[in-house]
């Protein structure tokens, strides 16, 4: 992240977060708690951020010169701030982007599954069924979001929402492909032996 013209005395290293909200921003201004609220759906099927870690990153982005803030009226006694993304964050923000991704996956569900066979087989099927029946229902609720999206022209690359669309689709994908997984962890874990992925169900597992 360089400093602003003519301040040698800034210099921050971009992080993901900074690049998550810049890119929350192209969408329009927004509060610290909208941006919390704009990283839920859809980004947040794959990005999160603590709220508290929301704050400190905008103001080392203003600092920088990526974003401007704006103190109007709040709800309460407090002033609130809005956050636009400027030039030379948005310039900043189309450098990143091309940049291929540092992968870093952490991932509780199949960390756990590295040693499932070291506790109770039935505890943990049942554990994995629940999975699947959690990842079965966001397919479904997640194809008929991108059916509306797909309706309201979000398929178009040029429409403003098309990245929304875009991550929906990664989320679909993604929740068919771990509810397949945990099926088949399920059948194994239940019927005690090798089961190959995708196979039928045995009768009764």
């Amino acid at each position: 992240m360089r400093a602003r013209d003519g301040d040698d005395s800034v210099s921050v290293s971009g992080s993901a977060l900074g690049y998550a909200l810049l890119s929350l921003l192209t969408r329009g201004p927004a509060t610290g708690y909208q941006l919390t609220q704009r990283m839920k759906s859809p980004i947040g099927h794959f990005w999160t951020a603590q709220h508290s870690q929301i704050y400190p990153e905008l103001a080392r982005l203003a600092a920088a010169g990526w974003v401007e803030a704006a103190e109007g009226d709040g709800p309460g006694p407090r002033q609130k701030k809005t956050y636009t993304l400027t030039p030379d964050g948005l310039a900043a923000l189309r450098e990143w982007l091309p940049r291929p991704p540092v992968v870093a996956p952490r991932s509780e569900t199949v960390l756990k599954a590295y040693a499932a066979n070291s506790a109770d087989p039935a505890a943990m099927a049942d554990l994995y069924g629940g999975i699947a029946a959690r990842q079965r229902s966001l397919l479904d609720e997640w194809t008929r979001e991108a059916a509306m999206l797909r309706d309201a022209g979000h398929d178009d690359p040029a429409h403003p929402g098309f990245g929304n669309y875009a991550v929906l689709l990664m989320g679909i994908e993604s929740a068919r492909s771990t509810a397949a997984w945990a099926d088949w962890l399920v059948t194994c874990l239940r019927t005690g032996r090798a089961v190959g992925f995708g196979d039928p169900i045995p009768s009764g597992a």
